[in-house]
């Protein structure tokens, strides 16, 4: 007991499954920021926003992944103030949709505002912030 000898494990062993795992959750990182980021590109390209270079992009992207998690903390303790409130199953459910959508869009705006190497129109963040809504909905369904 105390001991972190593990018999199955050499030291040499350890290091390489620290160093490979350590790379795997990079590759994980790096995964999900490409879709931001081609997501993006993408969305971008159907509204014909330009921006001066990818690197435009990339630091747009880079800035919303962060303001996004920190607007989902808001929205969650925002919700869990307002909801406690609302009888209504209807109401509830119009309150939800409202601050998610909300609080999807502010990111986007303040990302906009920040990075002046590119400008968005209010009608991309708008339709970006309905989508970003559309699949949290999706992939975070109750079951």
């Amino acid at each position: 007991m105390g001991h972190d000898n593990d018999p199955n494990l050499s030291g040499t062993d350890k290091i390489i499954l620290a160093i490979s795992m350590t790379f795997l959750v990079i590759l994980a990182i790096f995964v999900i920021g490409g879709g931001f980021v081609f997501g993006f590109a993408g969305l971008f390209q159907l509204f014909s926003v330009n921006y001066e270079s990818k690197s435009a992009l990339i630091y747009y992207v880079m800035l919303l992944i962060p303001l996004t998690l920190l607007f989902e903390v808001a929205t969650f303790f925002v919700l869990l103030r307002v909801i406690i409130l609302l009888k209504k199953r209807w109401a509830i459910l119009a309150t939800t949709a409202a601050t998610k959508y909300l609080f999807s869009w502010i990111p986007l705006y303040v990302t906009d505002e920040i990075i002046s190497t590119m400008t968005v129109p209010l009608h991309t963040e708008l339709v970006a912030a309905l989508l970003l809504c559309l699949l949290d909905s999706i992939f975070y369904k109750k079951r």
